[in-house]
């Protein structure tokens, strides 16, 4: 078809625009521009699937997924499905004039959860209960993160919110089974101890009135499996103890010296050379002190123990050593037996094992024993309140 003339100069006139004319200086440059351009292609297809991926899995995370406006009867802006659901919302019009303040039970929750996030720009796991549409109650972990204008001022907030109704009823039912087990144990213990007791004064009054050695003999053996029984009940209560009280920031010092207070320290000279630290561990950790101090006075025919704290490849090491013969054989070490030192080593590394922490024996044979505890970079940190103190 022929072209006018008019048609001819427009289409020249593009090629010039666009760098395509004879004439043209930026012929030269196409190739690149070509190759911008479908880079440019490239990069808005990622996106684009970015984005998609995005909106699926908000759209099918089984946790709600929400975003509100920052006053107290501020309304739902955007929701995920599984949030809707959660709170029995199906209906898209009434999920539209839905206000953030009717999901709480207790409407003066809303106000203070505001404030605290206008303070700290953040809310994390905070426990809240919803009502949802049917005025069925539901327990939620809520977290909240506040997002800004220009000029500083909260102009949304999003959230993520998590039944978990279900659970804290599990876990409400374990504690309670738990607290009915610890209940059983302790008066059956009670029981058990008091009849050993018995069964203890029976048998002196028995040898008292033998003069048999061989019969004494055997009585001693006696006497013997009832100790160990005593050790095995006393155990029991030791290690049902483990775990009860969550782990928490302790002061490694003040921890220390409070253990070693019902030790017998006339026979041997004791030396706490510990930093200042904070530890974190199972408040039982006392015991560990204890129990590594005890078995140096029983068994390790030393006379000086000490205590420090030295700081190696980012961990921190909380070092018992003493001046005894040490340990020759350290398979059994940590490993439950019949001897008292065994039961406590045992019970040491249980309690060490519920935060993580290491324990170690690294001691010359002949040249005293050396126990160390081992604190991950996570699990320590120097009291800042005492360095403050001390000044530069």
């Amino acid at each position: 078809m022929p072209h006018s003339e008019e048609d001819i100069r427009l289409d020249s006139l593009r090629k010039k625009i666009i760098g395509l004319g004879e004439t043209s200086h930026r012929k030269s440059y196409y190739p690149q521009l070509q190759e911008q351009i479908c880079e440019l292609s490239l990069t808005m297809r990622a996106l684009k699937e970015s984005e998609t991926k995005y909106r699926t899995l908000v759209e099918n995370v089984n946790i709600g997924i929400f975003r509100t406006e920052p006053w107290e009867d501020g309304h739902i802006i955007q929701a995920n499905p599984a949030f809707w659901k959660m709170l029995g919302i199906a209906n898209e019009q009434d999920q539209l004039n839905v206000s953030a303040s009717d999901l709480y039970l207790h409407p003066g929750e809303r106000p203070k959860i505001l404030k605290e996030l206008q303070k700290e720009g953040k809310i994390k796991n905070r426990k809240v209960i919803f009502k949802t549409r049917d005025g069925k109650e539901i327990l939620c972990s809520l977290t909240l993160t506040a997002h800004y204008d220009h000029n500083a001022n909260m102009d949304f907030m999003d959230g993520v919110a998590e039944d978990i109704t279900e659970k804290e009823q599990r876990e409400e039912a374990l504690r309670q089974a738990n607290t009915k087990l610890n209940l059983l144990s302790s008066i059956t213990r009670h029981d058990i101890i008091n009849q050993v007791m018995i069964l203890e004064g029976y048998l002196y009054l028995v040898m008292e009135r033998i003069n048999d050695a061989e019969t004494l003999r055997l009585l001693q053996r006696m006497k013997a499996s009832i100790t160990s029984i005593e050790r095995h009940i006393v155990f029991t209560k030791d290690y049902q103890e483990i775990g009860i009280n969550a782990p928490q920031w302790i002061n490694l010092r003040d921890v220390m010296f409070n253990a070693m207070v019902p030790l017998d320290k006339a026979l041997i000279d004791l030396h706490i050379e510990v930093g200042d630290y904070l530890i974190f561990t199972d408040p039982m950790i006392r015991k560990v002190f204890y129990n590594l101090a005890n078995n140096v006075i029983k068994h390790s025919k030393a006379t000086n123990l000490t205590i420090t704290t030295v700081e190696e490849e980012g961990c921190l090491l909380v070092v018992f050593q003493d001046d005894g013969i040490g340990i020759a054989d350290k398979k059994k070490l940590f490993k439950r037996s019949n001897s008292t030192s065994g039961y406590g080593l045992f019970l040491s590394k249980a309690i060490l094992t519920i935060t993580g922490i290491g324990i170690r024996e690294t001691g010359v044979p002949g040249k005293g024993a050396r126990f160390e505890l081992i604190f991950s970079p996570k699990q320590y940190r120097v009291l800042p309140e005492l360095n403050a103190m001390k000044g530069p």
